[in-house]
């Protein structure tokens, strides 16, 4: 699923769980994004989708924003600008747990 923007994935988050039609595994999601940042969606969805793998892409730093994240969500960083090898890598080892 894509999103354009951090309340338009809230909104196709709340649909999906709605809908009761799978799972969402992972949240690939850039960090700075217009009228809700990466960091804030991820804390409204916190309480959607417990537990739920995010990787946050930037081209700023990762310490740059980690300050605003509750301490207990954990998170992957991926630095921009990246491949889509990187990316696919990315996913893979936040899936396999890593």
């Amino acid at each position: 699923m894509q999103a354009e923007s951090g309340e338009a994935a809230l909104a196709l988050v709340d649909e999906f769980i709605a809908g009761k039609t799978g799972k969402i595994d992972l949240i690939v999601s850039d960090v700075v994004m217009p009228n809700m940042d990466g960091p804030t969606m991820v804390k409204e969805l916190g309480s959607r989708l417990p537990g739920i793998k995010v990787i946050f892409v930037s081209g700023y730093a990762e310490d740059a924003f980690a300050k605003s994240l509750d301490p207990a969500q954990k998170f992957h960083f991926l630095p921009k600008p990246f491949s889509l090898k990187q990316l696919a890598a990315a996913v893979k080892d936040v899936m396999d747990g890593e």
